[in-house]
């Protein structure tokens, strides 16, 4: 036999199975019909896709022959409802009989793609083919009709852990599906080559202009926190949603989208209260664009405002600039950097050329050891008469000393 035979045997195999299926089909059929008045109990009046559903709950309660019964009835009574013939097929791989099966859910396939088990076992075939196409296109429907098998948390698995699967993920993502937000919220759940896997397809969709759901992606960064995993956190919503954000503080200018703000679990927390004023808002010059208003006529220094970060242990640069309603520099509005949100660390000044009064700059040493989630504070002076003073400060950054 040639290697040209040896390619063509396979798919003989399976052309003629699919022509035994429907002579099959075709005769039962036939019987079906010469037999409509049968006494046998329930056959005469509970045909088709009715038989069908009996055939997939005696499959739920470990029956497969008497499943296997039902289903063949179904068939007789509906050869061409994809139900039926997946009942079949269904019963069929429960039972062992794997090239029954094959050839009843080929018959389901080519007669609709809306019925479920077909689609399962598509899928499954296709994750066991690695044939990322198709595992896609399966899981795609899948999704799209709230279906969370062994079959799909099996498939997700396949095309996130390849550069070609997530390419295949990336193309769904770029479709806008219905089932976007459950996938983002999941990522959530998810750790090691799984999570990684999933953040490359999502940074793979986002680069190619997706539009993320970043409500769910903040969802899924805050459930990371919840479980002590903020670096994986910082990862997500970086890579989804804030591509182009500094690597070590998020909106030091205050210029953000709005609508990325609220989601965003690295953003400014703005503190006003009683006394105190806080708001983003047009700046005076110096200053360029937006920066953070703070008016206090609080006689304690207060906290305005606050962002939660990760940076590795070393060395860092802390800068900002800060003016008055004037555009004179403010002494009165400060930042400092916190481990865990407790202990500030220290912050040593470092001198600014003449031509930058209104700029601050410090260093600041991140230990390693107790400090693997840092807070950065934006802090107003007390107003030691009680009278409300207002300043302002922006463009505030952090970046590492070699």
């Amino acid at each position: 036999m040639t290697l040209a035979d040896r390619r063509k045997l396979p798919r003989a195999l399976i052309v003629t199975a699919f022509a035994v299926v429907l002579a099959e089909l075709s005769w039962m059929s036939g019987v079906s019909r010469m037999g409509a008045d049968s006494t046998e109990r329930g056959k005469a009046y509970f045909g088709g896709a009715a038989a069908a559903q009996i055939a997939f709950d005696d499959l739920a309660a470990r029956e497969p022959h008497a499943a296997l019964d039902e289903a063949q009835h179904a068939v007789r009574t509906a050869p061409v409802d994809p139900s039926t013939t997946s009942a079949l097929g269904s019963a069929a791989l429960t039972l062992g009989r794997a090239g029954r099966a094959y050839a009843a859910f080929t018959v389901a396939g080519s007669l609709g793609w809306r019925d479920v088990p077909t689609q399962l076992y598509w899928l499954s075939q296709a994750v066991a083919d690695g044939d990322v196409g198709v595992a896609a296109q399966r899981l795609d429907a899948l999704l799209r009709l709230d279906i969370d098998s062994d079959a799909v948390a099996q498939s997700l698995d396949m095309l996130e852990r390849t550069d070609p699967g997530r390419v295949a993920l990336a193309t769904l993502l770029m479709k806008d599906p219905p089932w976007e937000s459950r996938f983002l919220i999941g990522t959530g759940l998810l750790d090691g080559d799984d999570f990684a896997g999933r953040v490359a397809a999502i940074d793979l969709a986002a680069a190619k202009g997706a539009a993320i759901d970043c409500d769910a992606v903040g969802n899924a960064a805050n459930r990371l926190i919840v479980k002590g995993r903020v670096v994986a956190a910082k990862e997500l919503w970086r890579h989804a949603c804030d591509r182009a954000a500094d690597l070590y503080l998020s909106d030091g200018s205050f210029e953000s989208d709005p609508a990325k703000v609220s989601a965003n679990p690295f953003d400014w927390r703005l503190r006003p209260r009683g006394g105190l004023e806080v708001a983003v808002a047009p700046a005076p010059r110096p200053l360029d664009g937006q920066a953070l208003r703070i008016g206090s006529s609080l006689t304690v220094r207060t906290d305005a405002a606050r962002q939660l970060t990760v940076l590795q242990p070393g060395r860092y640069r802390l800068a900002w600039k800060t003016a008055g309603d004037d555009g004179k520099p403010d002494d009165s509005i400060s930042v400092l950097v916190r481990c865990n949100g407790q202990d500030a660390l220290d912050l040593a000044d470092v001198p600014t050329s003449s031509g930058e009064p209104n700029r601050v700059v410090k260093t600041f040493m991140v230990p390693s050891h107790d400090c693997p989630i840092q807070a950065v504070e934006v802090q107003k002076a007390a107003s030691i008469s009680g009278d409300m003073q207002t300043g302002w400060i922006d463009d505030i950054r952090i970046a590492p000393l070699g």
